[in-house]
C-alpha cells in the first residue's frame, strides 16, 4: 500500500494538477478575502462602470490573437509552435492599433449606448488591456507546452496579488473606477512581465529562426483555431457579460455593480472547483467501462453540492451580503438569491461539459450557445421596460433551464457513444 501510495505521489500528471490547482486555490482565496474590504472602499456604481468596460474588455481579448494561443499546444515541433506564438501576438498587435483607431473615431457613438458617465474616459485604455490580455493568453500556453506549471500557478498569485494590491489604495486615487481599472491595468501588466522576462531569458535565441514563410505556413496549417474556436469563444464570453451590457443599456450602473458584485461572490468558488474536477472528468471519461454512470453520478453529484452550498443564499441572501459586504450591499444579497437557479445549473453542467471534447462533440455545443445567446438576447429585449428584478429572475431561471437542457444533450452524446462501443 504505502508503495502505491509513493507511485501516486511520484506522478508527474498529478503533481501537476496539484501544481495548478495550489496557484488557482491561493489566486482565489486572495480575491475572496479582498471583496469584504473592497466592497467598503468602492461604491456600487464604480463597479457596475469598471464591469461593463472590463465585459467588453475580455469579449474583444478572446479573439484578439485568432485563438491561436490555443494552437500553441499540439504541435510536435517547437520551432512550428514558436511560429505560432509570434504568430499570435503579431495579430494581437494589429487587432490593438485597430481598437485605437476605433475608439478615436466612434468613442461618442460607443459610450452613448450605455448609461454609465465614467465608461467614456476609461474607453481609452481598452485597447491597452486587450492588448494585455490576449498576448499574456499566448505566453500562458507556450509555458503550457513546456510544462512550467510552476511558473504558470505562480503568475497566477502574482496576477492576484498585484490587481488587489493596488486595488486596495482606494486613497491613492481621485475617483474610484480609476482605483479598479488601474489595479486591474497594473496587475495585467506586472504578470505579463514576468512571463516576457522569461521568455527573453530562454528563447530569444528563437527569433533569429523565424521566418514570414514558416508562419504563414504554420497559421495556414491551424486555420481551423480562428474559424472554429474563435466564435465559440466570443459567443460564449459574450454570453457570460449579456446581462451586464444589457443592465448597462437599460439600468444604472449602480445596478449593474449590484449584480456583478453578487455573480462574482456566487461563482467564485465554483469557478475553481469546475475546472479542477472537469479536468478530472475529462480524463476519465476517455478511460471508463461505464460511461453513462460516471456521467450521471457526476452531474447529479455537483448539482446536489452546489444545491447544498448556495441553500443559505436562497434563504438569507440580503442579511448574508449586507454582513459580510456592508449595508450599501443589501440589493446586491437580492439579486444573488434571483440568480442562484441558474447558478447551481451552470456549475453542474460546466463539470460534465468536458464530454463534448471528449467525443468530438464541440459542434453541438457551439449550436447549444448559439441558442443560448438568442433565446436570453430576446427575453431581454422584451423585458427591457419591466421590473429589473423580474428581469434576472426570469433571466436566472431561462439560463437554468437552458443549461439543464446542456446536461441532457450531454448525457445523450455519452449514451450514443457507450452504445458504439
Amino acid at each position: 500500500m504505502l508503495k502505491d501510495l509513493a507511485k501516486i505521489l511520484r506522478n508527474d500528471f498529478l503533481k501537476n494538477i496539484f501544481t495548478l490547482i495550489t496557484g488557482n486555490t491561493v489566486a482565489q482565496i486572495i480575491g475572496l478575502l479582498a471583496i469584504p474590504i473592497l466592497s467598503r472602499m468602492y461604491t456600487p456604481e464604480e463597479f457596475g462602470e469598471v464591469a461593463l468596460f472590463i465585459g467588453i474588455v475580455n469579449v474583444i481579448a478572446i479573439a484578439a490573437n485568432a485563438r491561436y494561443d490555443m494552437a500553441i499546444v499540439p504541435p510536435k515541433r517547437s520551432s512550428q509552435a514558436f511560429h505560432l506564438f509570434t504568430g499570435s501576438i503579431g495579430i494581437t498587435i494589429v487587432v490593438t492599433v485597430f481598437l485605437f483607431i476605433v475608439v478615436a473615431v466612434f468613442k461618442g457613438i460607443i459610450t452613448s449606448a450605455f448609461n454609465a458617465e465614467s465608461f467614456s474616459r476609461i474607453i481609452w485604455l481598452l485597447p491597452l488591456l486587450v492588448f494585455l490580455l490576449a498576448t499574456h493568453k499566448s505566453m500562458h500556453y507556450w509555458f503550457n507546452r513546456d510544462k512550467k506549471y510552476r511558473t504558470i500557478a505562480q503568475n497566477r498569485v502574482i496576477l492576484s496579488s498585484a490587481q488587489t494590491g493596488v486595488k486596495l489604495g482606494r486613497f491613492a486615487f481621485t475617483n474610484g473606477y480609476w482605483g479598479l481599472v488601474i489595479g486591474t491595468i497594473v496587475g495585467e501588466f506586472v504578470a505579463w512581465a514576468v512571463y516576457a522576462v522569461k521568455i527573453i531569458r530562454n528563447d530569444i535565441w528563437r527569433f533569429r529562426f523565424l521566418s514570414r514563410k514558416s508562419m504563414r505556413k504554420a497559421l495556414k496549417e491551424y486555420a481551423n483555431f480562428p474559424k472554429f474556436l474563435m466564435p465559440m469563444a466570443v459567443i460564449n464570453t459574450f454570453s457570460v457579460n449579456i446581462l451586464v451590457f444589457s443592465l448597462s443599456a437599460i439600468a444604472s450602473s449602480t445596478i449593474v455593480g449590484f449584480y456583478e458584485r453578487a455573480w462574482r461572490v456566487i461563482n467564485m468558488p465554483f469557478s475553481l472547483l469546475s475546472t479542477s474536477f472537469g479536468n478530472v472528468f475529462y480524463e476519465q471519461m476517455t478511460k471508463t467501462a461505464n460511461p453513462k454512470r460516471l456521467y450521471s453520478i457526476s452531474y447529479f453529484a455537483n448539482l446536489a453540492i452546489a444545491t447544498v452550498v448556495l441553500t443559505p443564499i436562497m434563504l438569507w441572501g440580503e442579511p448574508i451580503f449586507g454582513f459580510v459586504l456592508g449595508k450599501e450591499w443589501v440589493a446586491a444579497g437580492t439579486i444573488a438569491k434571483l440568480v442562484v437557479p441558474l447558478t447551481i445549473s451552470n456549475y453542474a453542467s460546466a463539470c460534465v461539459s468536458n464530454v463534448f471534447s471528449a467525443f468530438r462533440k464541440n459542434q453541438l455545443l457551439l449550436v447549444w450557445q448559439v441558442a443560448y445567446l438568442v433565446i436570453v438576447v430576446s427575453w431581454i429585449f422584451l423585458a427591457r421596460s419591466f421590473d429589473i428584478y423580474l428581469l434576472i429572475r426570469v433571466y436566472a431561471f431561462i439560463g437554468a433551464a437552458i443549461y439543464a437542457v446542456l446536461a441532457y444533450m450531454g448525457y445523450k452524446v455519452v449514451a450514443k457513444q457507450a452504445a458504439i462501443r
